[in-house]
Protein backbone atom coordinates (compact mmCIF):
# COMPACT_ATOMS: atom_id res chain seq x y z
CA UNK A 1 0.00 0.00 0.00
CA UNK A 2 2.50 2.52 0.76
CA UNK A 3 5.68 2.00 -1.53
CA UNK A 4 4.96 4.46 -3.85
CA UNK A 5 4.72 6.83 -1.02
CA UNK A 6 7.38 7.95 -1.62
CA UNK A 7 7.97 8.09 -5.03
CA UNK A 8 4.73 10.43 -5.13
CA UNK A 9 6.21 12.90 -2.59
CA UNK A 10 7.51 14.36 -5.98
CA UNK A 11 4.19 15.65 -7.89
CA UNK A 12 5.53 16.60 -11.26
CA UNK A 13 9.12 16.30 -13.00
CA UNK A 14 9.61 18.82 -15.38
CA UNK A 15 11.73 17.46 -18.44
CA UNK A 16 13.00 17.98 -21.82
CA UNK A 17 12.65 15.29 -24.72
CA UNK A 18 14.38 15.07 -27.44
CA UNK A 19 11.95 13.26 -29.83
CA UNK A 20 12.53 14.01 -33.86
CA UNK A 21 8.81 12.84 -34.37
CA UNK A 22 7.47 15.43 -32.27
CA UNK A 23 7.23 19.23 -32.48
CA UNK A 24 7.19 20.20 -29.04
CA UNK A 25 10.06 20.54 -26.79
CA UNK A 26 8.99 21.26 -22.98
CA UNK A 27 6.97 18.03 -21.20
CA UNK A 28 5.43 18.13 -18.26
CA UNK A 29 6.01 14.55 -17.38
CA UNK A 30 4.37 13.28 -14.26
CA UNK A 31 5.75 10.43 -12.50
CA UNK A 32 4.15 6.34 -13.51
CA UNK A 33 0.73 5.40 -12.49
CA UNK A 34 -1.64 3.03 -13.10
CA UNK A 35 -4.95 3.86 -15.43
CA UNK A 36 -8.38 3.42 -13.93
CA UNK A 37 -10.66 4.21 -16.72
CA UNK A 38 -9.52 5.61 -19.90
CA UNK A 39 -11.76 6.82 -23.57
CA UNK A 40 -10.50 8.80 -26.46
CA UNK A 41 -10.55 11.89 -24.94
CA UNK A 42 -9.24 11.45 -21.34
CA UNK A 43 -7.95 9.38 -19.11
CA UNK A 44 -8.14 8.74 -15.09
CA UNK A 45 -5.12 7.50 -13.26
CA UNK A 46 -5.20 6.41 -9.49
CA UNK A 47 -3.49 9.63 -7.89
CA UNK A 48 -3.22 11.95 -11.01
CA UNK A 49 -6.80 11.76 -11.40
CA UNK A 50 -8.63 12.68 -14.88
CA UNK A 51 -6.46 14.50 -17.37
CA UNK A 52 -7.27 15.45 -21.07
CA UNK A 53 -5.74 13.54 -24.02
CA UNK A 54 -4.90 15.44 -27.01
CA UNK A 55 -6.05 14.38 -30.23
CA UNK A 56 -2.69 13.54 -31.67
CA UNK A 57 -1.30 11.76 -28.49
CA UNK A 58 1.84 9.63 -29.07
CA UNK A 59 2.32 5.89 -27.35
CA UNK A 60 5.94 4.32 -26.44
CA UNK A 61 5.92 1.29 -24.96
CA UNK A 62 9.61 0.09 -23.05
CA UNK A 63 10.41 -3.41 -23.24
CA UNK A 64 13.87 -5.08 -22.99
CA UNK A 65 15.90 -1.75 -23.49
CA UNK A 66 13.76 -0.72 -26.53
CA UNK A 67 11.32 1.64 -27.35
CA UNK A 68 8.65 0.72 -29.72
CA UNK A 69 5.97 3.83 -30.98
CA UNK A 70 2.37 1.66 -30.12
CA UNK A 71 -1.17 2.62 -31.38
CA UNK A 72 -3.40 4.48 -28.42
CA UNK A 73 -4.92 1.19 -27.96
CA UNK A 74 -1.92 -0.34 -26.89
CA UNK A 75 -2.82 1.99 -23.41
CA UNK A 76 -5.18 0.15 -21.25
CA UNK A 77 -7.00 0.04 -18.15
CA UNK A 78 -4.90 -1.70 -15.07
CA UNK A 79 -1.60 -1.24 -16.78
CA UNK A 80 0.22 0.42 -14.06
CA UNK A 81 3.91 1.71 -15.19
CA UNK A 82 2.48 4.51 -17.44
CA UNK A 83 4.06 7.87 -17.61
CA UNK A 84 2.11 10.63 -19.10
CA UNK A 85 3.62 13.62 -20.62
CA UNK A 86 2.03 17.38 -20.36
CA UNK A 87 1.50 20.21 -22.56
CA UNK A 88 -0.91 22.93 -22.15
CA UNK A 89 -2.86 20.79 -20.22
CA UNK A 90 -3.35 17.96 -22.52
CA UNK A 91 -1.92 14.24 -22.24
CA UNK A 92 0.51 14.46 -25.53
CA UNK A 93 2.71 11.43 -24.65
CA UNK A 94 2.25 8.18 -22.79
CA UNK A 95 5.37 5.94 -22.28
CA UNK A 96 4.01 2.66 -21.32
CA UNK A 97 6.62 0.12 -19.16
CA UNK A 98 4.18 -3.05 -18.39
CA UNK A 99 5.01 -5.93 -20.97
CA UNK A 100 2.04 -5.49 -23.23
CA UNK A 101 0.44 -8.81 -22.01
CA UNK A 102 -2.70 -9.11 -19.72
CA UNK A 103 -1.65 -9.95 -15.91
CA UNK A 104 -4.92 -8.77 -14.32
CA UNK A 105 -8.65 -8.62 -15.43
CA UNK A 106 -10.88 -6.09 -13.69
CA UNK A 107 -14.44 -7.65 -13.86
CA UNK A 108 -17.65 -5.68 -13.31
CA UNK A 109 -20.11 -7.17 -10.38
CA UNK A 110 -23.55 -7.34 -11.37
CA UNK A 111 -26.45 -7.08 -8.77
CA UNK A 112 -28.86 -9.63 -7.76
CA UNK A 113 -29.76 -11.75 -11.16
CA UNK A 114 -27.53 -10.15 -12.91
CA UNK A 115 -29.72 -7.79 -13.21
CA UNK A 116 -26.95 -4.26 -13.54
CA UNK A 117 -23.84 -3.22 -12.93
CA UNK A 118 -24.93 -0.51 -10.58
CA UNK A 119 -25.34 -1.63 -6.76
CA UNK A 120 -27.42 0.50 -4.57
CA UNK A 121 -26.18 -1.59 -1.73
CA UNK A 122 -23.64 -3.83 -1.03
CA UNK A 123 -22.81 -5.95 2.26
CA UNK A 124 -19.75 -7.64 2.60
CA UNK A 125 -18.34 -10.38 5.03
CA UNK A 126 -14.36 -11.50 5.00
CA UNK A 127 -13.48 -14.92 5.46
CA UNK A 128 -10.42 -13.33 6.76
CA UNK A 129 -9.73 -9.66 8.03
CA UNK A 130 -11.13 -7.45 5.33
CA UNK A 131 -9.42 -4.04 4.95
CA UNK A 132 -11.25 -0.61 3.51
CA UNK A 133 -9.30 2.31 2.60
CA UNK A 134 -9.97 5.59 0.99
CA UNK A 135 -7.60 6.19 -2.36
CA UNK A 136 -5.74 9.29 -2.31
CA UNK A 137 -5.99 9.77 2.11
CA UNK A 138 -5.49 6.72 3.67
CA UNK A 139 -8.47 6.61 5.43
CA UNK A 140 -10.18 3.38 6.28
CA UNK A 141 -10.93 0.87 8.78
CA UNK A 142 -10.85 -2.83 9.11
CA UNK A 143 -13.61 -5.74 9.42
CA UNK A 144 -13.07 -8.84 11.30
CA UNK A 145 -14.42 -12.16 10.42
CA UNK A 146 -17.90 -12.48 11.89
CA UNK A 147 -18.81 -8.75 10.81
CA UNK A 148 -20.11 -7.54 8.03
CA UNK A 149 -19.38 -3.76 6.03
CA UNK A 150 -22.22 -2.26 4.25
CA UNK A 151 -21.88 0.10 1.56
CA UNK A 152 -24.47 2.80 0.03
CA UNK A 153 -24.00 6.03 -1.13
CA UNK A 154 -26.22 8.91 0.02
CA UNK A 155 -25.46 12.34 -1.51
CA UNK A 156 -23.31 11.14 -4.31
CA UNK A 157 -20.85 10.19 -2.07
CA UNK A 158 -19.82 6.48 -0.62
CA UNK A 159 -20.78 5.42 3.09
CA UNK A 160 -19.95 2.29 4.83
CA UNK A 161 -20.93 1.07 7.98
CA UNK A 162 -18.25 -0.48 9.78
CA UNK A 163 -20.14 -3.37 11.46
CA UNK A 164 -19.20 -1.89 14.53
CA UNK A 165 -21.49 0.94 14.92
CA UNK A 166 -19.73 3.84 12.92
CA UNK A 167 -20.75 5.12 9.20
CA UNK A 168 -17.60 6.27 7.34
CA UNK A 169 -18.08 8.95 4.15
CA UNK A 170 -15.79 9.17 1.80
CA UNK A 171 -15.07 11.66 -1.10
CA UNK A 172 -12.92 9.38 -3.24
CA UNK A 173 -13.06 5.74 -4.64
CA UNK A 174 -12.55 2.49 -2.17
CA UNK A 175 -10.35 0.04 -2.54
CA UNK A 176 -11.41 -3.15 -0.31
CA UNK A 177 -9.41 -6.63 0.06
CA UNK A 178 -8.32 -9.22 2.38
CA UNK A 179 -5.30 -10.94 3.74
CA UNK A 180 -3.73 -13.00 1.55
CA UNK A 181 -5.43 -16.04 2.58
CA UNK A 182 -8.86 -14.45 2.46
CA UNK A 183 -11.58 -13.74 0.04
CA UNK A 184 -14.23 -11.48 -0.20
CA UNK A 185 -17.78 -12.72 0.70
CA UNK A 186 -21.11 -10.57 -0.86
CA UNK A 187 -24.00 -11.18 1.68
CA UNK A 188 -26.51 -9.14 -0.05
CA UNK A 189 -27.12 -11.30 -2.69
CA UNK A 190 -26.78 -15.26 -4.04
CA UNK A 191 -25.31 -16.88 -6.99
CA UNK A 192 -26.36 -20.21 -8.53
CA UNK A 193 -27.89 -22.50 -11.10
CA UNK A 194 -28.99 -24.75 -8.38
CA UNK A 195 -28.06 -24.44 -4.87
CA UNK A 196 -27.64 -20.92 -4.53
CA UNK A 197 -24.40 -19.31 -2.31
CA UNK A 198 -22.75 -16.39 -1.21
CA UNK A 199 -20.43 -15.53 -3.81
CA UNK A 200 -16.80 -15.25 -2.47
CA UNK A 201 -14.26 -13.34 -5.04
CA UNK A 202 -10.20 -13.28 -4.82
CA UNK A 203 -8.39 -10.36 -5.47
CA UNK A 204 -9.78 -6.99 -4.54
CA UNK A 205 -12.63 -4.84 -5.08
CA UNK A 206 -12.80 -1.22 -5.92
CA UNK A 207 -16.34 1.05 -5.50
CA UNK A 208 -16.62 4.24 -7.50
CA UNK A 209 -19.70 6.30 -7.48
CA UNK A 210 -21.94 6.26 -10.63
CA UNK A 211 -24.72 8.82 -9.74
CA UNK A 212 -26.10 9.97 -6.67
CA UNK A 213 -27.68 6.41 -4.88
CA UNK A 214 -25.58 3.85 -7.05
CA UNK A 215 -22.04 2.86 -7.47
CA UNK A 216 -19.86 0.11 -9.73
CA UNK A 217 -17.75 -2.48 -8.24
CA UNK A 218 -14.74 -3.85 -9.66
CA UNK A 219 -13.21 -7.01 -9.14
CA UNK A 220 -9.17 -6.88 -9.89
CA UNK A 221 -8.09 -10.62 -9.99
CA UNK A 222 -5.12 -12.22 -11.79
CA UNK A 223 -5.78 -13.30 -15.29
CA UNK A 224 -5.79 -17.30 -14.33
CA UNK A 225 -8.02 -16.70 -10.67
CA UNK A 226 -10.38 -15.06 -13.12
CA UNK A 227 -10.41 -17.88 -14.73
CA UNK A 228 -11.10 -20.26 -11.62
CA UNK A 229 -14.88 -19.11 -11.07
CA UNK A 230 -15.09 -18.36 -14.96
CA UNK A 231 -14.88 -22.23 -16.18
CA UNK A 232 -17.26 -23.80 -13.40
CA UNK A 233 -19.81 -20.99 -14.60
CA UNK A 234 -19.61 -21.88 -18.25
CA UNK A 235 -19.63 -25.84 -18.23
CA UNK A 236 -20.81 -28.29 -15.76
CA UNK A 237 -17.76 -29.56 -13.47
CA UNK A 238 -18.35 -32.99 -14.02
CA UNK A 239 -17.79 -32.98 -17.79
CA UNK A 240 -14.87 -34.61 -19.33
CA UNK A 241 -10.97 -33.17 -18.27
CA UNK A 242 -10.19 -32.42 -22.06
CA UNK A 243 -13.57 -30.70 -22.80
CA UNK A 244 -12.80 -28.39 -19.41
CA UNK A 245 -9.57 -27.58 -20.76
CA UNK A 246 -10.85 -26.75 -24.36
CA UNK A 247 -13.24 -24.26 -22.39
CA UNK A 248 -10.20 -23.21 -20.18
CA UNK A 249 -8.57 -22.18 -23.03
CA UNK A 250 -11.50 -20.92 -24.81
CA UNK A 251 -12.10 -18.40 -21.96
CA UNK A 252 -9.01 -17.27 -21.35
CA UNK A 253 -8.24 -16.16 -25.10
CA UNK A 254 -11.84 -14.17 -24.79
CA UNK A 255 -10.57 -12.88 -21.46
CA UNK A 256 -7.02 -11.57 -23.23
CA UNK A 257 -9.54 -10.33 -26.31
CA UNK A 258 -11.54 -8.22 -23.73
CA UNK A 259 -8.69 -6.73 -22.04
CA UNK A 260 -6.61 -5.92 -25.01
CA UNK A 261 -9.75 -3.77 -26.91
CA UNK A 262 -11.00 -2.28 -23.98
CA UNK A 263 -14.44 -1.65 -25.00
CA UNK A 264 -15.42 -0.65 -21.63
CA UNK A 265 -12.34 1.23 -20.85
CA UNK A 266 -14.17 4.65 -19.64
CA UNK A 267 -15.93 2.57 -17.31
CA UNK A 268 -13.28 0.77 -15.44
CA UNK A 269 -12.87 -2.54 -16.59
CA UNK A 270 -12.54 -5.43 -19.23
CA UNK A 271 -15.47 -7.58 -18.83
CA UNK A 272 -18.80 -7.97 -16.45
CA UNK A 273 -19.43 -11.19 -14.96
CA UNK A 274 -22.90 -12.02 -16.41
CA UNK A 275 -23.30 -13.48 -20.67
CA UNK A 276 -23.17 -9.69 -21.75
CA UNK A 277 -19.23 -11.20 -21.21
CA UNK A 278 -18.93 -14.77 -19.83
CA UNK A 279 -20.54 -15.61 -16.46
CA UNK A 280 -17.99 -15.10 -13.50
CA UNK A 281 -18.65 -16.58 -10.00
CA UNK A 282 -22.15 -18.05 -10.57
CA UNK A 283 -20.50 -21.61 -9.40
CA UNK A 284 -18.00 -22.25 -7.05
CA UNK A 285 -14.65 -23.00 -7.93
CA UNK A 286 -14.15 -26.55 -8.13
CA UNK A 287 -11.32 -29.03 -8.23
CA UNK A 288 -11.85 -30.49 -12.03
CA UNK A 289 -12.11 -26.78 -13.38
CA UNK A 290 -9.20 -25.99 -11.69
CA UNK A 291 -7.36 -28.81 -12.98
CA UNK A 292 -8.21 -27.74 -16.18
CA UNK A 293 -6.87 -24.39 -15.88
CA UNK A 294 -3.78 -25.17 -13.85
CA UNK A 295 -2.76 -27.47 -17.00
CA UNK A 296 -3.40 -24.86 -19.83
CA UNK A 297 -1.89 -22.06 -17.62
CA UNK A 298 -1.11 -19.21 -19.51
CA UNK A 299 -2.54 -21.08 -23.08
CA UNK A 300 -4.53 -18.38 -25.53
CA UNK A 301 -5.19 -18.49 -29.03
CA UNK A 302 -3.87 -16.65 -31.71
CA UNK A 303 -4.49 -15.43 -35.57
CA UNK A 304 -1.74 -16.31 -37.57
CA UNK A 305 -0.01 -12.85 -37.40
CA UNK A 306 -0.46 -13.12 -33.79
CA UNK A 307 -3.44 -10.76 -33.17
CA UNK A 308 -5.78 -11.82 -30.43
CA UNK A 309 -9.71 -12.24 -31.26
CA UNK A 310 -12.06 -13.28 -28.81
CA UNK A 311 -13.11 -17.08 -29.26
CA UNK A 312 -16.87 -17.08 -28.90
CA UNK A 313 -18.73 -20.36 -27.52
CA UNK A 314 -22.01 -21.60 -27.01
CA UNK A 315 -23.99 -24.51 -25.49
CA UNK A 316 -25.13 -26.35 -28.66
CA UNK A 317 -24.40 -26.69 -32.23
CA UNK A 318 -27.55 -28.24 -34.43
CA UNK A 319 -24.82 -30.26 -36.35
CA UNK A 320 -25.85 -29.30 -39.84
CA UNK A 321 -26.10 -25.98 -42.06
CA UNK A 322 -29.94 -25.74 -42.99
CA UNK A 323 -31.31 -27.21 -45.82
CA UNK A 324 -35.10 -27.61 -45.55
CA UNK A 325 -37.64 -28.08 -42.80
CA UNK A 326 -36.64 -31.91 -42.58
CA UNK A 327 -33.22 -31.18 -41.62
CA UNK A 328 -35.02 -30.36 -38.22
CA UNK A 329 -37.17 -32.91 -37.73
CA UNK A 330 -34.79 -35.44 -38.09
CA UNK A 331 -32.49 -36.06 -34.13
CA UNK A 332 -29.48 -38.50 -36.16
CA UNK A 333 -26.02 -37.37 -34.99
CA UNK A 334 -27.29 -36.64 -31.66
CA UNK A 335 -24.43 -38.53 -30.31
CA UNK A 336 -21.81 -35.92 -32.05
CA UNK A 337 -23.16 -33.22 -29.61
CA UNK A 338 -22.60 -35.01 -26.53
CA UNK A 339 -26.77 -35.88 -26.16
CA UNK A 340 -27.60 -32.23 -25.50
CA UNK A 341 -30.67 -31.83 -24.86
CA UNK A 342 -30.83 -28.92 -27.09
CA UNK A 343 -29.69 -30.37 -30.29
CA UNK A 344 -33.26 -30.48 -31.76
CA UNK A 345 -35.64 -28.77 -30.61
CA UNK A 346 -40.00 -27.31 -31.12
CA UNK A 347 -42.61 -25.14 -29.80
CA UNK A 348 -45.84 -24.22 -30.89
CA UNK A 349 -47.42 -20.96 -30.87
CA UNK A 350 -51.38 -20.44 -31.13
CA UNK A 351 -52.72 -17.27 -33.00
CA UNK A 352 -53.68 -15.84 -29.77
CA UNK A 353 -50.40 -16.52 -28.17
CA UNK A 354 -48.73 -14.75 -31.94
CA UNK A 355 -51.11 -11.91 -30.97
CA UNK A 356 -50.11 -11.20 -27.09
CA UNK A 357 -46.38 -11.15 -28.45
CA UNK A 358 -46.91 -8.46 -31.48
CA UNK A 359 -49.01 -5.15 -31.65
CA UNK A 360 -50.55 -6.42 -34.89
CA UNK A 361 -53.75 -7.05 -34.57
CA UNK A 362 -54.72 -10.81 -35.34
CA UNK A 363 -51.19 -12.56 -36.84
CA UNK A 364 -51.45 -13.76 -40.58
CA UNK A 365 -48.07 -15.08 -41.06
CA UNK A 366 -44.31 -14.84 -40.21
CA UNK A 367 -41.90 -14.97 -43.16
CA UNK A 368 -38.09 -15.31 -42.67
CA UNK A 369 -37.05 -12.80 -44.79
CA UNK A 370 -32.75 -13.53 -44.84
CA UNK A 371 -30.36 -15.85 -43.12
CA UNK A 372 -26.56 -15.38 -42.95
CA UNK A 373 -23.77 -17.96 -44.05
CA UNK A 374 -24.50 -20.00 -41.02
CA UNK A 375 -27.91 -20.08 -41.51
CA UNK A 376 -29.30 -18.28 -38.45
CA UNK A 377 -32.65 -16.41 -39.42
CA UNK A 378 -31.16 -12.27 -39.29
CA UNK A 379 -34.46 -10.93 -40.67
CA UNK A 380 -38.37 -12.46 -39.86
CA UNK A 381 -41.55 -10.51 -40.98
CA UNK A 382 -44.61 -11.02 -38.87
CA UNK A 383 -47.87 -9.55 -40.40
CA UNK A 384 -51.29 -9.10 -39.33
CA UNK A 385 -54.68 -7.13 -39.74
CA UNK A 386 -52.91 -3.97 -38.07
CA UNK A 387 -49.66 -4.11 -40.72
CA UNK A 388 -46.63 -5.58 -40.79
CA UNK A 389 -43.17 -5.60 -38.65
CA UNK A 390 -39.69 -6.26 -40.13
CA UNK A 391 -37.50 -8.05 -36.70
CA UNK A 392 -33.86 -7.62 -37.66
CA UNK A 393 -30.77 -9.43 -36.05
CA UNK A 394 -30.78 -13.19 -34.56
CA UNK A 395 -31.03 -12.00 -30.77
CA UNK A 396 -33.98 -9.77 -31.40
CA UNK A 397 -35.61 -12.19 -33.05
CA UNK A 398 -35.29 -14.95 -30.57
CA UNK A 399 -36.30 -12.62 -28.03
CA UNK A 400 -39.06 -11.76 -29.97
CA UNK A 401 -40.58 -15.07 -30.30
CA UNK A 402 -40.58 -15.64 -26.60
CA UNK A 403 -42.10 -19.62 -26.54
CA UNK A 404 -44.62 -20.58 -24.19
CA UNK A 405 -43.48 -24.03 -23.84
CA UNK A 406 -40.61 -25.82 -25.37
CA UNK A 407 -40.51 -29.81 -26.16
CA UNK A 408 -36.65 -30.63 -26.43
CA UNK A 409 -35.11 -34.41 -27.10
CA UNK A 410 -36.00 -35.70 -24.13
CA UNK A 411 -37.94 -33.68 -22.44
CA UNK A 412 -40.66 -30.93 -21.83
CA UNK A 413 -39.87 -26.89 -20.55
CA UNK A 414 -42.03 -24.68 -19.28
CA UNK A 415 -42.26 -20.38 -20.82
CA UNK A 416 -39.04 -19.60 -21.84
CA UNK A 417 -37.80 -15.74 -21.97
CA UNK A 418 -36.20 -16.18 -25.51
CA UNK A 419 -36.43 -19.05 -28.52
CA UNK A 420 -32.53 -21.39 -28.13
CA UNK A 421 -31.17 -20.50 -31.10
CA UNK A 422 -31.91 -18.65 -34.61
CA UNK A 423 -31.97 -21.54 -36.40
CA UNK A 424 -34.82 -22.87 -37.00
CA UNK A 425 -37.84 -23.37 -39.75
CA UNK A 426 -41.45 -22.21 -39.57
CA UNK A 427 -44.42 -24.35 -40.01
CA UNK A 428 -47.66 -22.91 -40.37
CA UNK A 429 -51.20 -24.44 -39.91
CA UNK A 430 -54.62 -23.03 -41.29
CA UNK A 431 -57.67 -23.60 -41.49
CA UNK A 432 -60.18 -24.39 -44.30
CA UNK A 433 -60.23 -20.45 -45.31
CA UNK A 434 -56.42 -19.66 -45.24
CA UNK A 435 -56.71 -18.23 -41.94
CA UNK A 436 -53.83 -18.92 -39.59
CA UNK A 437 -54.23 -21.14 -36.53
CA UNK A 438 -50.73 -21.77 -35.50
CA UNK A 439 -47.42 -22.09 -35.74
CA UNK A 440 -44.84 -24.59 -34.74
CA UNK A 441 -40.95 -23.55 -34.92
CA UNK A 442 -38.48 -26.34 -35.41
CA UNK A 443 -35.07 -25.56 -34.54
CA UNK A 444 -31.65 -26.90 -33.40
CA UNK A 445 -28.60 -25.70 -31.21
CA UNK A 446 -28.75 -23.64 -27.94
CA UNK A 447 -26.93 -20.06 -28.13
CA UNK A 448 -25.71 -17.95 -30.81
CA UNK A 449 -23.49 -20.56 -33.00
CA UNK A 450 -20.50 -18.77 -33.38
CA UNK A 451 -16.90 -20.40 -31.75
CA UNK A 452 -17.04 -23.37 -30.15
CA UNK A 453 -19.72 -25.76 -29.13
CA UNK A 454 -19.52 -26.74 -25.27
CA UNK A 455 -22.33 -30.25 -26.03
CA UNK A 456 -19.46 -30.78 -29.17
CA UNK A 457 -16.43 -30.17 -27.28
CA UNK A 458 -18.22 -32.90 -24.55
CA UNK A 459 -19.14 -35.49 -27.59
CA UNK A 460 -15.45 -35.05 -28.92
CA UNK A 461 -13.87 -35.61 -25.63
CA UNK A 462 -16.29 -38.75 -24.93
CA UNK A 463 -14.89 -40.16 -28.12
CA UNK A 464 -11.19 -40.11 -27.06
CA UNK A 465 -10.22 -36.52 -28.47
CA UNK A 466 -7.92 -33.91 -26.56
CA UNK A 467 -8.64 -30.18 -25.60
CA UNK A 468 -6.30 -29.74 -28.77
CA UNK A 469 -8.02 -31.69 -31.09
CA UNK A 470 -11.28 -30.01 -29.58
CA UNK A 471 -9.86 -26.65 -30.39
CA UNK A 472 -8.58 -27.17 -33.85
CA UNK A 473 -12.08 -27.96 -34.80
CA UNK A 474 -13.70 -25.15 -33.81
CA UNK A 475 -10.99 -22.70 -34.10
CA UNK A 476 -9.26 -24.02 -37.11
CA UNK A 477 -7.22 -20.74 -38.12
CA UNK A 478 -5.85 -20.06 -35.00
CA UNK A 479 -2.42 -21.91 -33.59
CA UNK A 480 -1.63 -21.69 -29.39
CA UNK A 481 0.50 -19.78 -27.51
CA UNK A 482 0.80 -18.48 -23.98
CA UNK A 483 0.06 -14.83 -22.95
CA UNK A 484 3.07 -14.15 -22.04
CA UNK A 485 4.66 -13.31 -25.27
CA UNK A 486 4.01 -9.82 -26.57
CA UNK A 487 0.67 -9.49 -28.07
CA UNK A 488 -0.19 -7.33 -31.67
CA UNK A 489 -2.19 -4.71 -31.85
Amino acid sequence: MRRLAVFFSVLFVLVVKANPASSYEALLELPADKILRISQTWVEFEHHGFLPISEGVEVFQHWEDQVHSMPFEAVKVGFEQVVASILQGEVVRFDVYDPLYIRTMRVAISTDQFGTIEHKELILSPTSRLYVEEKGTGRGFQVDVGDEAVVFVKNGKLHVYDGRGSIWEFDQRLHIWSDPEGLIQINSFKRGTGSRFFPRYRGRFELTVADDNRFLVINEVSLEEYLYQVVPSEMPINWPLEALKAQAVAARTYAVAQAIYSRQGHLGFHVADSTSSQVYNNQPEAASTTRAINETAGQILAQSDGTINSTYFYSTSPGTILTDLGTWKDTSGLDLEGNSPWFRWRCTFTKIELASLFELGEISGLQVETRDERGRVTSLIVAGTGGEECIEGELNIRRALRPPGLTRINDNLGPQTLLPSALFFVEQTRDAGGRLESVTIYGGGNGHNLGMSQWGAKGMAEAGCDYLGILGKYYSEAQLITHSEQLRY
